[in-house]
């Protein structure tokens, strides 16, 4: 394992300001033949020549750089290692991972605030790997940006939520499902038409599609972030800004793009009724919200104390776990039926 010929060498952490910190941005990059991989040992800090070899391999170790922002895009050839689960995350291992459908949307309902009707779903992306398991998307989300695949992503998860689209229209039910989008991928003036001709190839209609602009990336400029929203708006297609109160762009984006509805982000959520101090700026965001004609949506909703709350704010929608988990398609018509019964 290349992980006890590096602890071999390495028998004790290093105390040295100067050492390594690999439980954040900096780590080990391992190079055999064309392939890199990222070492990722949580914890762990450590110091090393600038290059050695190992014996007993043609492994070739140096300082790795820092990992690429979202929406920066890496070497083709590299590859990140995740050493405790004894596999290596590659650019051609995602791609193979799409082209297998490893990758799912599984579905999280959203329902009224008032009534708790079911009025619309979220996909959010799963990977059933074959060696690591079930994957979260902040798991796996982190890799495709490093090999410049958010866009091969969204593509996938928005196939196949189309296709589940049509099946649910041939059973007499129209179904709205948001869309996760990193924000950094409208820098491309063509992605709008793009996302429209893969809803026409799959004959479905833009006004069942929103959008979800993701806070963890940005676009270059204000203009892209305008014109680009301005665009799927135009297409029929619905636009909200996520996890908002994550970051102060989020409220910056609010008087520049036309969004339709603003999604308050768990954290700001979760223990809502018992924090004065949180309930007031949850009200506050609602405020401007409803000022602006938005609708508003609470992601993490647990609890019914905070459902309440959120009630007497005047919040429109929620989601979480108080209504049901992210549910698998193939599972998602009983249990539909089930809870909420046509």
């Amino acid at each position: 394992m290349v992980c006890q010929q590096v602890f071999r060498i390495f028998p004790r952490p290093a105390r040295r300001p100067e050492s390594y910190d690999l439980k954040h941005r900096w780590g080990l990059v391992i190079r055999k033949a064309a392939c890199d991989a990222l070492l990722l040992l949580p914890g762990l800090f450590m110091f090393a020549p600038s290059t050695f070899q190992i014996p007993s391999g043609c492994l070739t170790y140096r300082p790795a750089r820092k990992l690429a922002r979202p929406g920066r895009r890496a070497r083709s050839d590299s590859a990140l290692w995740v050493p405790e689960r004894g596999a290596i995350i590659s650019r051609a291992g995602l791609l193979d991972a799409l082209h297998k459908d490893q990758i799912q949307a599984w579905l999280q309902p959203k329902v009224t605030v008032r009534s708790q009707k079911l009025v619309a779903l979220e996909a959010l992306a799963r990977w059933r790997h074959p060696q690591l398991g079930l994957l979260s998307p902040h798991v796996f989300l982190p890799w495709f940006s490093e090999h410049g695949l958010d866009e091969a992503l969204l593509m996938h998860v928005l196939q196949e939520v189309l296709g589940l689209q049509a099946y649910w229209r041939r059973q007499g039910t129209v179904m709205p499902v948001s869309v996760n989008l990193p924000t950094h991928l409208l820098d491309d003036a063509g992605l709008p038409d793009r996302l429209m001709a893969c809803v026409q190839a799959k004959r479905g209609r833009a006004c069942d599609i929103t959008f979800e602009l993701l806070e963890n990336s940005d676009t270059k400029t204000a203009c892209a972030l305008f014109m680009g929203a301005c665009r799927l708006v135009a297409m029929g297609f619905g636009l909200a800004q996520d996890d908002l109160g994550v970051d102060y762009s989020s409220m910056e984006r609010l008087a520049g793009a036309p969004f339709s509805e603003l999604k308050l982000d768990r954290r700001f959520v979760h223990g809502l009724s018992a924090d004065r101090q949180q309930a007031a700026q949850v009200l506050g965001w609602i405020a401007t919200a409803k000022e602006r004609g938005l609708r508003v949506t609470a992601e993490g909703v647990e609890a019914q104390a905070d459902l309440d709350i959120l009630q007497q704010m005047g919040c429109d929608y929620a989601q979480g776990y108080l209504f049901a988990k992210p549910t698998p398609a193939f599972e998602l018509d009983m249990w539909m039926r089930q809870r909420w019964p046509a």
